[in-house]
């Protein structure tokens, strides 16, 4: 079987895409990927994807911001053939799209090629957060969404909710989950923990992860100097959290410094409790699941988390953790007191976080999807 995997970055940014390309390689599939040049293009990263590979080039006629409609257009369309050149070259069984934008450029190539198509959505692109303030391009982006996922062999989506959401809204088959859970080998055995009861957030700062209600929850927690409140990493938000932070004494905040991807579950694994929350601020955050969940459970740790339907779920399934009633900070810092002071429910939930990583992982997911993509072949 030969697979090509299409994305439209620099294809070794996306940790879902990377897990795809370890696992068809791992699965003895003849793999190749395409990618789009990037601002997070990086060379020597590059060199270490397990397969042939295609970077299209940005065109050298369209660098920087275009502020004419139909040089955008114009743009658009060079930028798509290119891909779509680029996956007809290699002359695959099965195109995996990730994500709407690379679906456009995979469809045309698939029809060309009479080669199967999965359409693997990341996320639910047209109600996310970045398109609330663009309603016209999002009703366009449904357009071509509804249209082609009518023409394609198979449908992947990250959560549950996600699935029964397409379902629904384009009245099509129920589409495949493949969670963004871990791999099996990046479970860690535990190392020594930080001092005192550190409950930790890691990842991008930005809105709607709960980064803010972790700083203003500190002041609920000042009579317990043993909890420390943990963010570690990087983004828009950090230096307006360290200014309410001092703005607020909050001496149990403390922030770490971003690490590299495969570091962040062993250094996960030196604290108490993790930190999910997706605030249900747009349809997308809403019906997702968040990575670091199961990066947490990977760590062996309990996990308090928003109150979305995927969190809800597994909860309800493996009560790993709390979800929380709603995002206020005193109900986030009860949720922290509750696991501080019960400490056999603290147990029962660090255990039920290993059972929960064992379960759900990486190669358990994706094998269902290798197995409908040899299926469609027979």
């Amino acid at each position: 079987m030969k697979v090509c995997v299409v994305v439209c970055n620099s294809v070794w940014y996306d940790p879902r895409v990377r897990k795809q390309l370890v696992e068809y390689n791992n699965s003895g599939v003849d793999l190749s990927c395409v990618g789009f040049e990037c601002n997070r293009y990086d060379e020597e990263k590059l060199k270490t994807i397990p397969c042939k590979h295609t970077i299209v080039m940005q065109d050298k006629n369209f660098l920087g911001k275009q502020k004419n409609v139909l040089r955008k257009l114009k743009r658009d369309k060079i930028r798509k053939t290119n891909i779509s050149n680029a996956i007809i070259s290699y002359k695959p069984d099965v195109i995996h799209a990730n994500d709407l934008d690379a679906l456009i450029p995979s469809y045309y190539a698939a029809r060309k090629l009479k080669c199967k198509l999965i359409y693997d959505s990341h996320e639910i692109c047209t109600e996310n957060i970045g398109l609330i303030k663009r309603p016209l391009y999002a009703r366009y982006l449904k357009t071509i969404e509804r249209r082609l996922v009518k023409k394609i062999d198979k449908m992947v989506c990250v959560s549950n909710a996600a699935a029964e959401y397409f379902a629904k809204k384009y009245k099509i088959e129920r589409p495949l989950v493949v969670t963004n859970c871990t791999l099996k080998s990046e479970k860690c055995e535990p190392l020594e923990k930080n001092e005192g009861f550190e409950v930790l957030n890691h990842g991008q700062f930005y809105a709607g992860r709960g980064y803010d209600v972790m700083v203003e929850a500190s002041t609920h927690l000042k009579d317990f100097p043993e909890i420390k409140l943990a963010l570690r990493g990087f983004g828009v938000m950090e230096q307006s959290l360290k200014d309410r932070a001092r703005e607020l004494d909050a001496t149990n905040v403390i922030f770490y410094p971003k690490v590299l991807v495969q570091e962040l579950i062993p250094m996960a694994t030196k604290s108490r409790v993790g930190v999910a929350m997706t605030e249900n601020i747009c349809l997308n955050f809403a019906l997702s699941v968040s990575n670091k969940l199961f990066e947490y459970a990977a760590a062996g740790l309990p996990v308090i988390m928003s109150n979305i339907p995927e969190h809800r779920y597994l909860n309800d399934k493996y009560k790993f953790g709390i979800v929380l009633i709603d995002d206020k900070p005193e109900t986030f810092a009860a949720a922290v007191l509750k696991l501080y002071t019960d400490k056999e429910f603290y147990n029962t939930c660090a255990k039920n976080a290993v059972i929960l990583a064992d379960e759900i992982n990486w190669e358990n997911d994706f094998a269902k999807l290798l197995e409908i993509e040899t299926n469609l072949l027979k």
